[in-house]
C-alpha cells in the first residue's frame, strides 16, 4: 500500500513537471516599449500611431512620446506613423521584452483635392469627453494682436467657451467665471494666467508645444476647479543642435533659445519675452516721472535622459 502510495506521488510530481514548461510556452507574450522622437530636433512626438496587422493590435503615444504594446514574441512586424512625418515599417525578433526607440523623418506632401465617404459607426473610440487638443503649429497661423500670439483667445473661439470682457483673455467655459478654471504648465499650476489685468496671456508660445482643453468629465486628478482644465505642455528643447527664434511687436518682443547639452542626452530651452511701452514713453516724462508699468516672462527647461525609462525635467 505504501509502495502504490510513493508510486502515485512520482506520477503526480512527473506530470506537473511536464505541464509547467507547455503552460509557459503557451503565453509567450512580451512587452514592447520605448519612446518615438522627430529625427531632426529630438522632439518627442505625440499622437504616433503604431500598428502590428498581423495580431490586430496598436496604440498611439502619450503626451510624453511614450507607448507600450503587449504583443505575441516571435517575429513582428509594425508601422509606425503621423499625420507629419514619413510612416516607418519596423521588423524585429525577440522573445523577451523589449524597449524599442523610433525616429521619425518629417516630411511634407502636397496632395491634390480628395473626397472621402463613409458610413458612420456608434463604436466607442475613447472614454475621455470634451477634450480639444491645439497643436501650437496651428496656433502661430492665426491672426495675431500687435505682434502677440496668445494662446487663451485662440481658446476663445472654441466651442462652449466664451471671452466675457472685452479685450480680457478669461476664459468662461460652459457658464463658468475665469477663476473656475485650472490652467496647467507642464503638471505644475498657474495662479496668474494673464498680463496687462487681462489683456494678454503670460503663456509665450514660443515655448509652448501643445495645449489641451478639458470642458468637462476630466479625470478626478485635475481637482479644484470646476469650469475646465487648460493642460499647457512646453517643448523640451532640441537635443540636435543649438537653433533660436525672435520677433518684434508693436506690444513686445521676445527670443527663444534651444539645444543640446549633451547630444541626444540632455537639452534647453530660453524663452524670455518683454514689453517696452515703458522705454518708449520714458523720453517724453518729465525727469520726476517714471512710466512703470510693463510685463515680463522668462520660461527656463532642461530635459536629461538618464536612462531609456526614465527622464528628468
Amino acid at each position: 500500500m505504501r509502495l502504490m502510495s510513493k508510486i502515485s506521488i512520482a506520477m503526480m510530481i512527473i506530470g506537473c513537471g511536464l505541464c509547467l514548461p507547455v503552460a509557459f510556452a503557451q503565453d509567450g507574450t512580451i512587452t514592447v516599449s520605448g519612446t518615438v522622437t522627430d529625427s531632426e530636433t529630438g522632439e518627442l512626438v505625440v499622437g504616433a500611431a503604431l500598428y502590428v496587422a498581423a495580431q490586430d493590435i496598436g496604440g498611439i503615444t502619450n503626451q510624453y512620446g511614450y507607448y507600450s504594446l503587449t504583443l505575441v514574441g516571435d517575429s513582428v512586424r509594425m508601422v509606425v506613423s503621423h499625420v507629419a512625418y514619413t510612416p516607418q515599417i519596423l521588423t524585429y525578433t525577440s522573445q523577451e521584452d523589449l524597449v524599442l526607440d523610433i525616429s521619425l523623418v518629417p516630411s511634407t506632401l502636397a496632395l491634390e483635392e480628395l473626397e472621402v465617404t463613409a458610413t458612420a459607426e456608434s463604436s466607442l473610440q475613447t472614454t475621455q469627453m470634451s477634450a480639444i487638443s491645439i497643436p501650437v503649429k496651428d496656433v502661430e497661423n492665426l491672426p495675431s494682436i500687435l505682434g502677440e500670439t496668445d494662446v487663451l483667445r485662440i481658446i476663445q473661439l472654441l466651442p462652449g467657451v466664451q471671452s466675457g470682457v472685452e479685450g480680457s483673455t478669461g476664459l468662461y467655459v460652459r457658464g463658468g467665471g475665469p477663476d473656475q478654471n485650472l490652467y496647467l504648465l507642464d503638471g505644475t499650476q498657474v495662479y496668474n494666467p494673464s498680463h496687462l489685468f487681462g489683456f494678454l496671456g503670460t503663456f509665450n508660445s514660443d515655448a509652448i508645444k501643445d495645449v489641451r482643453l478639458l470642458k468637462g468629465g476630466f479625470p478626478a486628478r485635475y481637482g479644484g476647479r470646476l469650469s475646465s482644465v487648460i493642460d499647457l505642455t512646453m517643448k523640451e528643447g532640441n537635443m540636435k543642435r543649438f537653433t533660436g527664434t525672435g520677433s518684434i511687436g508693436f506690444l513686445a518682443s521676445r527670443v527663444t533659445l534651444e539645444g543640446p547639452i549633451k547630444r541626444d542626452r540632455a537639452s534647453f530651452l530660453v524663452s524670455a519675452r518683454r514689453s517696452y511701452a515703458d522705454l518708449l514713453i520714458r523720453p517724453f516724462l518729465p525727469d520726476d516721472e517714471d512710466f512703470g508699468y510693463y510685463f515680463s516672462d522668462l520660461n527656463v527647461k532642461t530635459n536629461v535622459v538618464i536612462n531609456p525609462k526614465t527622464e528628468s525635467i
